[in-house]
């Protein structure tokens, strides 16, 4: 499964989004359609999501997570439009967040990718790691769950 996620910065603040029933701030973005291209991806969900046009500045970092098969690009994101207005039939909250000064609930993970941004070394490629026997838990949850 390919995943994309934008870094949205408008006056040195970035952006981050609540899904529903989610109480965590995440990055926009998500889940790319079959045989999609990632830089067309997200910005097609930064549309579809936030209701403005985008451009595609660099690529972050490419994310895997270890037993998974999963791959996710963090993509630093510009408005076309500068201080475009955002509609959101997805999100139930969006803001934007100092970028030195983060919300508390934030996902692990977009937390790893905000810094790596921070450096302004990138792009990176790294793989998250898992502890094997959460993983072995989770999915004998999902099996006995179908």
């Amino acid at each position: 499964m390919k995943k994309a996620y934008a870094i949205i910065i408008r006056n040195g603040l970035i952006l981050l989004v609540r899904r529903p029933g989610m109480p965590v701030w995440d990055l926009p973005g998500g889940d790319l359609l079959p045989n999609e291209n990632e830089r067309e991806g997200i910005r097609r969900l930064i549309k579809e999501q936030l209701s403005f046009d985008s451009r595609i500045e660099d690529l972050i970092g490419i994310y895997t997570k270890e037993f998974r098969d999963e791959i996710t690009y963090v993509y630093k994101v510009q408005e076309t439009v500068s201080q475009s207005r955002m509609e959101s039939q997805d999100y139930v909250a969006f803001n934007f967040f100092d970028l030195h000064n983060l919300p508390l609930n934030v996902y692990p993970e977009r937390h790893r990718q905000i810094r790596d941004y921070k450096t302004g070394r990138y792009p990176v490629r790294l793989r998250f790691k898992t502890n094997k026997w959460v993983f072995k838990f989770t999915n004998f949850i999902k099996e006995k769950r179908k």
